[in-house]
């Protein structure tokens, strides 16, 4: 984080000297300071930055600022997701800094994702002054609203003046944005007269002081509590998609499951299947949504399933109470079942609302099928044959306690559904599922690496293409990436799309690249593995280095049949 203060720091905060504005760069500098200085103190910690001109005043603030971690990643579109990252491990905004024109136009992929999966950013994008648009100067383009409806605010700055007086409040109602009531990106579009590099020793700015910003959390209405409480009877399941809940929630869904006897369908990324052995927690869900079994009323949490089965469990079920509880006015509920949409802090809600148990004979039925499906995922991961699923699941059950494990999207995910199971083991695992794209996986784990130290990554094939970019990061985080090479698409064998006489040129698309000389060309560390074991062997091997890449060439048809194996055994084992 930051470096350790100083009497210069001090200095530099407690000086109370006003902007020079017979000194242009000096104004535009001291303007920067003192809005970068109030986004540090209403929390701020962490800045990723990319080199440019006409943003060097906003750069040059954060690397003198003494509470201000600055990283500095050249390709603005790595560099979005690499902040991503940070403030999905962190919990806590974090900023971007870019030039003007087309280089902030790269963050637009990472942003999107940070407005659907509700990540706190703050976008500081410099701009040329008024004077210089419309009339056709160099790098010059309008950038209001440049990110339109996915910021929760955009704020168009004017060029730099002599009163900042007022910047520190601005700030703190900027960093409030960001977290409250919905969590996301806010764009602050920053115009900056040249010249832009002051002269000189920086003199210490005056220092103003700050509102603080207080966010509280949303209890549930005792009302509705009530009401709700009296829906709770007969066979009811839990269901926790791909947002990580955090521990409270986590904990407070335990208990509740306990005392309803509800089974809970969880995904991988909401944490809950890697956080203790309880038996209420299905290890495979998507198995038991499989065989439809009938309940009477569900609860959900945290977004949209990852896997297509127990959206249409839920689906299926159309009429029955189901339940769809957020912190905030976004719903998960795309197939409109939801008969109560209720805006409550997750924990406080689980706390509060009460219900009658299930006989015990519905949630034996469910763990019956769950206990199935555990044995069906050995089995078909038993020989050293290497395929997606086997992989992860062995992986994920070696790691270190508190590794922090990014999942990247399309087949990797729904391997880790379908047959990573359940462990006591606590892993921290991320994602990108707000908008579930495979571009900026690998810089979004890099981020997570650098906030949280060791880290796993795990990608197919056409993911790692995608943000090639991130591999000049890598040398620098502690990261370990283990390559499923499926040579393309294999998530397309899957889908209706694999009956088409097109499948191969459109769907597939393998690649040709080398990893292991991309590797040499970074400087990272390159390790084969021809076998299961081999690889998890390999992973564990470099976790403390990092800065390694494992890959494994899976045969696509091999892991097709491996999973219809799988799910055919599953639904041999009736859930009454």
């Amino acid at each position: 984080m930051g470096r350790n203060r100083t009497e210069a720091d001090d200095v530099f905060r407690h000086s109370g000297r006003r902007p020079d504005v017979s000194d242009p760069a000096r104004l535009g500098y001291d303007w920067a300071r003192a809005l970068l200085d109030g986004f540090a103190r209403a929390g701020l910690r962490r800045v990723v930055a990319s080199p440019g001109s006409r943003s060097t005043p906003l750069t040059l603030a954060a690397l003198r600022h003494p509470d201000l971690d600055v990283q500095m990643i050249v390709d603005e579109r790595s560099a979005a997701f690499f902040a991503l990252g940070l403030a999905k491990a962190e919990n806590r905004p974090v900023a971007l800094i870019a030039t003007s024109g087309s280089a902030i136009a790269n963050w637009a992929p990472a942003v999107v994702e940070a407005d659907s999966a509700r990540v706190p950013l703050l976008l500081l994008s410099a701009d040329r002054p008024p004077e210089l648009h419309d009339c056709g100067a160099n790098q010059t383009m309008d950038q209001s609203a440049l990110f339109g409806v996915h910021v929760r605010a955009f704020h168009a700055l004017p060029p730099p003046e002599a009163r900042i007086d007022w910047l520190a409040a601005f700030a703190a109602r900027v960093v409030a944005a960001s977290r409250f009531p919905m969590p996301g990106p806010v764009h602050v579009n920053v115009p900056l007269r040249e010249p832009l590099t002051p002269a000189g020793a920086p003199p210490a700015p005056e220092v103003f002081a700050a509102p603080l910003v207080a966010t509280g959390r949303l209890a549930p209405d005792p009302v509705v509590v009530e009401q709700v409480s009296d829906l709770l009877v007969g066979d009811g399941v839990i269901v926790c998609g791909p947002e990580n809940l955090g521990g409270e929630a986590r904990a407070a869904v335990i208990g509740l499951a306990r005392r309803l006897g509800a089974p809970v369908f969880a995904d991988v990324l909401s944490g809950l299947r890697f956080c203790a052995s309880d038996a209420a927690i299905l290890a495979h869900p998507d198995a038991v949504a499989r065989k439809n079994p009938p309940f009477d009323w569900a609860l959900r949490f945290g977004g949209t399933p990852v896997c297509r089965a127990t959206s249409d469990f839920l689906r299926g079920r159309r009429g029955a109470t189901q339940i769809v509880v957020s912190d905030c006015a976004r719903f998960a509920d795309p197939d409109r079942t939801a008969t109560h949409l209720i805006q409550a802090d997750p924990a406080l809600f689980c706390a509060h609302v009460r219900g009658r148990p299930a006989p015990p004979a519905w949630a034996q039925g469910l763990l019956k099928c769950d206990k199935a499906a555990a044995g069906a995922a050995e089995a078909a991961c038993a020989d050293e044959t290497p395929f997606e699923g086997a992989l992860l699941r062995r992986l994920l059950s070696a790691l270190p306690e508190q590794t922090p494990v990014f999942l990247a999207n399309s087949l990797t995910i729904r391997s880790a559904e379908w047959f990573s199971g359940r462990a006591s083991c606590a892993l921290k695992i991320f994602g990108n599922r707000g908008l579930s794209g495979i571009d900026g996986n690998l810089s979004t784990a890099l981020g997570v690496a650098r906030a949280l130290g060791p880290a796993v990554a795990v990608l197919g094939d056409l993911a790692f293409l995608h943000d090639l970019n991130a591999l000049a990061l890598m040398r620098a985080q502690e990261l370990t990436v283990l390559l499923l090479d499926n040579r393309g698409g294999g998530i397309f064998d899957h889908l209706a799309q694999a009956a088409l006489p097109e499948f191969e040129r459109a769907w597939i698309t393998p690649q040709a690249y080398d990893p292991a000389a991309l590797a040499k060309a970074f400087g990272l560390r390159y390790i084969a593995a021809e076998t299961t074991s081999a690889a998890v062997a390999a992973v564990l091997a470099n976790l403390a280095g990092g800065g390694a890449i494992v890959h494994v060439a899976i045969d696509r048809a091999f892991s097709l049949s491996r999973c219809k194996d799988f799910f055919a055994s599953c639904q041999k084992e009736s859930c009454s």
